[in-house]
């Protein structure tokens, strides 16, 4: 790993302490810049990454390819005994097509965002988001073929097609999915629902809700990321074609007619409806050449610019425009995407460079070991009938939600625990290994039950 310091610019912070945000204080002295990848390692042209929520040593990197999309997995990324994975699946051409950004949800799975209009003919528009499981027994491993027919279409897990032109994708809940629609300028939101299997076709349980009135614009080329702040009920996003940052209030809007699929992406849909209405605000419109990577936490997002290759912290927590902290100073453009992991640590990747980085400094903190842990306790396993969780400390985690998927990756049960206490019926599910993960504000613990 190569290691660089630069100095920074817009200090406001003076002491280090946890009552203080953390990013704050990556403008208390001097960064340091750390390789963590290149082209060695398969980053070819690497636009997005994400670790999985519930492995969070486990990072995946998007590259965008000419007609597709790849992605290489990282372990233990940053440590002596890092190791890596490059994956592409079969079907890469169509449901990975030019991908430029993925969002990691808590189930185990991710959406891919396609910069493409189509792939099988010039006036069709028959693309959008698509869903795939992150298990790496699935992922670019099952039904892998060359588009033969009779066959399945590779290991992807569901796909919707009302937005071509994908720019970005951020994660909400359960299969719930905010894209960015480059071809039709909206904002949308992706039910996902069931997923039709691993390599099938069914779409008809799929929602969209199209917010027709929250206008976008796509800069070709470069993606206009997303971010969720969850708690209070805003969607940051790059608005690339003005050069903006922006954020909608995610729980305001009407939802209105229903709206027609046009002929050039016919698909079956369970619900196509457009929202009107939504509280949106001008968060960044100065300062920034090109915004591409976004991402939040705890009052403060962070910003790419991909010209510069800058990237922006602001205070988000005030009236808008948001109040600039400081800027980092990377060192040369081409960076895209951007994550703050679960330690405070910024990590990004530079298309440029074909580089995969993480920015250490010394002040910024750690989240306390303390407020990570989730006690508790699962009984019986195996299980046939009922399925007690204990949540010991289930106050000093915030609201915690339980999680279950089968196998193959489909969520069997989704719920915010009621209490210390919690039971769930398995007397409907088949007979198998199932996935149990707990999701609190700060961490996600994963516990294998099996069901007899």
């Amino acid at each position: 790993m190569k290691k660089f310091s630069t100095l920074l610019v817009t200090c406001f912070c003076t002491s280090v302490s946890f009552g203080q945000n953390q990013l704050d204080n990556y403008f208390n002295g001097s960064s340091t810049f750390t390789e963590i990848a290149g082209p060695s390692h398969g980053l070819t042209a690497p636009h997005d990454l994400d670790y999985v929520p519930n492995r969070p040593n486990e990072w995946w990197v998007l590259n965008k390819e000419a007609t597709g999309g790849s992605i290489v997995i990282f372990w233990n990324p940053g440590k002596t005994n890092q190791s890596h994975q490059f994956r592409r699946d079969s079907h890469n051409d169509h449901f990975m097509a030019r991908a430029v950004a993925i969002a990691m949800g808590e189930n185990n799975e991710f959406v891919s965002a396609q910069e493409i209009k189509n792939t099988a003919s010039a006036s069709s528009t028959f693309m959008g988001p698509a869903l795939w499981s992150n298990d790496t027994s699935i992922f670019a491993r099952k039904h892998q073929n060359n588009w033969v027919t009779g066959q399945l279409l590779g290991s992807h897990i569901d796909m919707l097609h009302q937005s071509p032109f994908g720019m970005g994708v951020a994660y909400d809940n359960a299969r719930i999915y905010w894209y960015f629609d480059g071809h039709n300028s909206n904002i949308c939101k992706y039910d996902f629902a069931t997923p039709h299997g691993i390599g099938e076709d069914d779409h008809s349980d799929g929602k969209i809700h199209r917010y027709t009135d929250v206008i976008v614009t796509r800069k070709p080329n470069v993606p206009s990321h997303m971010a969720l702040d969850k708690a209070n009920n805003w969607l940051y996003y790059i608005d690339g074609g003005t050069n903006r940052v922006m954020r909608m209030k995610t729980n305001t809007g009407t939802i209105g007619a229903n709206l027609t699929v046009p002929s050039t992406g016919s698909e079956p849909l369970a619900e196509y409806k457009a929202v009107t209405g939504a509280t949106v605000e001008v968060v960044v419109s100065t300062g920034i050449t090109s915004p591409c990577g976004i991402d939040y936490r705890n009052g403060r997002i962070i910003v790419s610019d991909n010209t510069t290759g800058n990237i922006h912290v602001y205070n988000v927590t005030g009236t808008m425009p948001a109040v600039s902290v400081g800027t980092l100073i990377t060192g040369g453009p081409g960076v895209m995407g951007v994550r703050i992991d679960l330690n405070n640590k910024i990590w990004y990747v530079n298309n440029t460079t074909k580089k995969m980085m993480r920015v250490d400094n010394p002040n910024v903190l750690s989240i306390p070991e303390v407020s990570k842990s989730i006690n508790y306790t699962i009984y019986p396993n195996p299980t046939s009938g009922t399925l007690n969780i204990d949540l010991d400390e289930i106050k000093n985690n915030g609201p915690i939600r339980i999680v279950i998927i089968d196998i193959t990756g489909k969520q069997v049960h989704s719920s915010v625990a009621s209490g210390i206490h919690n039971s769930i019926s398995t007397s409907s599910w088949s007979k198998g290994i199932y996935m149990v993960n707990l999701v609190s504000n700060v961490n996600v613990v994963t516990e294998k039950i099996v069901v007899q």
